[in-house]
C-alpha cells in the first residue's frame, strides 16, 4: 500500500506545482503549456496508483505457508490480473507514451510557442500509434500483475524475434518504451539542437539546449530505474519518475531570463544536488536499509519509511533556514528590498548624494555596473547630467522618431536583448543600440511627461556579465514613477546651469508654473466657460490647476495644493501634475486614478507630503460633473433655477496619509443645467484673516460668487480674489487658487 500512497503524494505535488506556475504567470501561452504538462504527469502517477489498487483489490491470493521452525506465515502473490487492472495498466502506459509525445511537441514550439500544422499532425499520428500498440497489437500488454504483492509486472508478447549473436527477442513493452521514451525524443533533440545553433538570441539558445539536457537526464533516470529494477523489482512502481527531470528543466528554461555563466551553472548544480538529489538519495538509502523489515512486517516497514522521509526533509529544511541568506540560497526576487531602498531616498540630501544613492540601489540589487542620467536641454539635445563613472561628456541630439516608436508601443523601458530581437522597435533598432553602444549600457529607461520626452536613465552592463531579465523589466516597470521623480529632480534641481542661487531657483519655479499653465488643455467646449486664478504668496508655491482633454465631450480637471512651501512644494507640484497625465494613459477608471495618485504621493514624494484638492470630470453629453473630493475646503455650486449657492463636498480624504485610500473615497456626481456655476477654491481663500482676525470663510466666498455671476468665469475668479484682498487689507500669507466653470448648456447653441 505504501507504493499507492507515494504515487498519490507525487501526483499531489505535481498538481500543486502546476497551480503555482499558473498563478505566477497568468495569461502566458508558454505558462499554459507547461501547466498542462505538470497536470498530465500528475494524472500518470494517479493512474499508476489506481492500477496498483486494482491489482490489490482483485487479484491478491493468500497462502498460509509452514516455516522450517514450525511457525506459519502468510504469503501474498498475484499471478494473473483481472480485466479492470489490465485496462488501468494499459491506459497508464498509453498516457505515458502520450506524455512523451507532448513533451517533444513542447520542445519543438519552445520558446515562441507558435502552432505548426506539421507538429500537430505528427502528434496526432503518434497518439493513434500508441493506442494501437497498447490496445490492439497482437499479444501486446497481455497482463498486469503484482508479483509478491508489492510490485507491478507487465507482460506482453514478442514483436521482434531473431538471432544476432544469440537470442534477439523484443517485446511490445520494450519496443513501446524504446520508441516513445528514446527514439522520438532523440530525433526531436537533434532538431532542437540544430534550431538552437541558428538562433541569434543567446538566451533562447541556452534555454532550448537546457530542454535537451532535461530529456537526456530523463534517459539516465529511466536507465537507472530499469537497472535497479533487476535488483529490486519494486521500483517498477515508480517508472513515471523518469519524466520528472525533463519537466524540471522545462520549468527552469520557461522561467529563466539570464545567461548562465560558469559561476551560475556551478551554483545551480550545487542547489540541485542539495535541494533534490541529496534528499532523494538519503531517502533511497533509508529505503534500502529498511527493506528487509518488509519481509517481517509490512506495516512497520511503511511506518519507518514515512518517519525516515520526514526526518530527511526536516534536516534539509533546517539546513535551508540556516543558510537562506547565503549567496547559494538567496532569493533572486529582489523587488521588495529594491522598493524599500528606492522609496526611502531622502531628496533633502545633496544632489550628488541622491543620485549616488539611486545608483547604489541599482548596483546592489540589479548588478548594474554604471548609470548615466541624460536630460533634454530645451534646445533639442540630450546632455549628461549625472554619470557614476564621472564622465559627463556624452551628449546626443534627440531623435523624435525613436521617442514616438517607444511611446506608441508603451516601451518606456528597453533592454539590449529586447531591442535586438523585438520587431516592434525594428525601425529604430540601430539608433537604440547605437546609444547603448556609445554609453556601454544594456538598459534604457525613457522618462516622459505624457507625450513629452524629458530624459533617459542608462544602466551599464551587469557586473556578472549577464543580461537584464524579464524580472528586471517587471521591477523597473513597477517603480517607473520613482525613476520619473529622479529624472525630474535632476532636470530641475541638480542642473547647475539652471540653479545656482536662490534668485535662480525662484525664477526657475516661476518658469515651471508658467509651463504648467501652457501645457493645460483648456476647456474649449461651447457648453462651458472655464477660468482660473493662481496667486502664490511668495512667488512660488505648491498649488495648481490642471485641465486635461479626454475626448471631445469629456474633460478632466484637478485643483489642489501640496503641503509645503517654496521650491520643494513647487517641484512636488510639477511632478504630481506630470504623473497624473502618465497615470491617465494607463487607466480609464476614475477612482483608480485617484488611488494611484495617493500611492505615488505616499511612496515617492518626501515624507509628510499630502495633497488636498478635487478631481473632476465634465461630461458634456450627459450634462454631468463627476468629482472626488480629496480634502478641498470648498466646492460651491450656484443653481440658477433656485438662485442659490450650495456646498457639495462628497466623501473624501486627503491624499498621502493612508496606504490604500480607495475605501475612503467615492465618486459623486452633480447634474448641471444652463446657467449653473461651479467654483472650487483652496484653503488660502477660506482661511485668510483680516487685520481684525476675522476669516474670509465660505459665506463671503458664496457672496462673491453670487455678486459676480454675470461675468465671464475668468473675471469671476479675479473679482473674488479682489474681494479677498480688500477684506484682508494686508499682504497675503497663503497661496490662492480659484477655479470657476460656468455651464452655458443650450444657451451656447442659440
Amino acid at each position: 500500500m505504501i507504493f499507492v500512497v507515494i504515487n498519490i503524494i507525487i501526483c499531489a505535488i505535481l498538481v500543486y506545482i502546476s497551480f503555482s506556475i499558473d498563478k505566477n504567470v497568468k495569461g502566458n501561452s508558454s505558462n499554459a503549456s507547461l501547466v498542462n504538462l505538470f497536470l498530465f504527469l500528475g494524472v500518470i502517477f494517479l493512474f499508476m496508483a489506481i492500477t496498483i489498487i486494482l491489482c490489490l483489490d482483485n487479484s491478491v491470493q493468500h497462502t498460509l505457508l509452514s516455516n522450517p521452525d514450525g511457525t506459519q506465515s502468510l504469503h501474498v502473490e498475484l499471478h494473473n490480473s483481472f480485466p479492470a487492472a489490465l485496462l488501468s495498466g494499459r491506459f497508464t502506459y498509453l498516457i505515458m507514451g502520450w506524455f512523451a509525445v507532448c513533451s517533444c511537441s513542447y520542445m519543438l514550439v519552445f520558446p515562441d510557442y507558435k502552432k505548426y500544422k506539421t507538429v500537430t499532425f505528427f502528434q496526432v499520428l503518434l497518439f493513434i500509434l500508441a493506442v494501437y500498440m497498447v490496445f490492439f497489437a497482437p499479444n501486446a500488454f497481455t497482463s498486469v500483475t503484482l508479483a509478491k504483492g508489492n510490485f507491478l509486472r507487465i507482460s506482453s508478447g514478442i514483436v521482434f524475434k531473431g538471432k544476432l549473436s544469440g537470442a534477439f527477442n523484443v517485446s511490445w513493452l520494450t519496443f513501446y518504451n524504446f520508441l516513445y521514451r528514446g527514439l522520438i525524443p532523440a530525433f526531436v533533440c537533434v532538431m532542437v539542437i540544430v534550431r538552437a545553433e541558428n538562433t541569434t538570441s543567446k538566451l533562447k539558445q541556452q534555454n532550448m539546449l537546457q530542454n535537451v539536457f532535461g530529456i537526456m537526464l530523463s534517459w539516465v533516470v529511466f536507465w537507472y530505474i530499469n537497472l535497479c529494477s533487476e535488483i529490486h523489482p519494486v521500483l517498477n512502481n515508480f517508472a513515471p519518475i523518469g519524466f520528472i527531470p525533463e519537466l524540471y528543466f522545462f520549468a527552469r528554461s520557461n522561467g529563466n531570463d539570464e545567461i548562465v555563466d560558469a559561476r551560475i551553472l556551478l551554483m545551480g548544480f550545487v542547489r540541485l544536488l542539495i535541494g533534490f538529489v541529496a534528499p532523494m538519495l538519503a531517502s533511497a538509502v533509508f529505503f534500502i536499509i529498511l527493506l528487509p523489515v518488509s519481509n517481517v512486517n509490512i506495516r512497520i516497514f511503511e511506518l519507518l519509511i514515512y518517519v525516515a522521509i520526514a526526518f530527511v526533509f526536516f534536516v534539509f529544511m533546517l539546513f535551508r533556514r540556516k543558510f537562506k541568506n547565503s549567496e547559494l540560497f538567496r532569493n533572486k526576487m529582489y523587488s521588495e528590498d529594491f522598493e524599500r531602498d528606492i522609496t526611502s531616498i531622502d531628496f533633502n540630501l545633496e544632489a550628488n548624494e541622491i543620485t549616488g544613492s539611486v545608483f547604489n540601489v541599482f548596483k546592489k540589487y540589479v548588478g548594474s555596473s554604471s548609470m548615466k542620467i541624460l536630460i533634454e536641454d530645451g534646445v533639442g539635445n540630450m546632455i549628461c547630467i549625472y554619470s557614476s563613472d564621472g564622465d559627463k561628456s556624452f551628449s546626443t541630439p534627440i531623435d523624435q522618431s525613436v521617442a514616438d516608436v517607444l511611446l506608441n508601443n508603451h516601451h518606456q523601458i528597453v533592454f539590449r536583448e529586447f531591442a535586438q530581437t523585438n520587431n516592434s522597435v525594428a525601425s529604430v533598432r540601430s539608433k537604440i543600440l547605437g546609444v547603448m553602444d556609445r554609453t556601454n549600457s544594456d538598459a534604457m529607461i525613457m522618462l516622459s511627461e505624457g507625450r513629452q520626452f524629458i530624459g533617459l536613465i542608462l544602466l551599464g552592463k551587469k557586473i556578472s556579465g549577464n543580461i537584464y531579465s524579464e524580472y528586471d523589466y517587471e521591477v523597473f516597470n513597477k517603480f517607473y514613477s520613482n525613476f520619473f521623480v529622479v529624472g525630474y529632480y535632476v532636470k530641475n534641481i541638480m542642473n547647475e546651469a539652471v540653479v545656482g542661487t536662490v534668485k535662480r531657483e525662484i525664477r526657475m519655479s516661476g518658469q515651471i508654473i508658467t509651463s504648467i499653465q501652457e501645457n493645460m488643455d483648456l476647456i474649449k467646449s461651447k457648453k462651458v466657460d472655464a477660468g482660473y486664478l493662481m496667486v502664490p504668496a511668495h512667488n512660488i508655491g505648491g498649488e495648481f490647476v490642471d485641465m486635461i482633454r479626454l475626448t471631445d465631450t469629456r474633460h478632466i480637471f484637478v485643483i489642489g495644493a501640496l503641503s509645503g512651501k517654496g521650491i520643494a512644494a513647487s517641484m512636488g507640484m510639477v511632478i504630481l501634475k506630470s504623473i497624473i497625465r502618465t497615470f491617465l494613459s494607463e487607466t480609464t477608471d476614475f477612482k483608480l486614478l485617484v488611488a494611484k495618485v495617493n500611492t505615488f504621493i505616499r511612496e515617492n514624494l518626501p515624507k509628510g507630503t499630502f495633497f488636498a484638492g478635487t478631481f473632476g470630470i465634465l461630461d458634456f453629453n450627459t450634462d454631468t460633473m463627476y468629482y472626488i473630493n480629496c480634502g478641498i475646503p470648498a466646492l460651491l455650486v450656484y443653481t440658477r433655477a433656485y438662485n442659490n449657492v450650495i456646498e457639495v463636498q462628497g466623501e473624501g480624504h486627503i491624499l498621502g496619509f493612508v496606504k490604500d485610500v480607495a475605501p475612503y473615497i467615492k465618486v459623486k456626481k452633480v447634474k448641471l443645467s444652463e446657467g449653473d456655476i461651479v467654483m472650487i477654491v483652496t484653503d488660502g481663500i477660506i482661511d485668510t484673516k483680516s487685520l481684525r482676525g476675522d476669516i474670509f470663510g465660505k459665506t463671503r466666498t458664496q457672496t462673491a460668487l453670487m455678486e459676480n455671476s454675470g461675468y465671464p468665469a475668468e473675471k469671476m475668479a479675479k473679482f473674488t480674489y479682489d474681494a479677498l484682498v480688500e477684506f484682508t487689507s494686508k499682504e497675503l500669507e497663503n497661496d490662492i487658487t480659484i477655479l470657476v466653470m460656468k455651464y452655458l448648456g443650450n444657451q451656447a447653441q442659440a
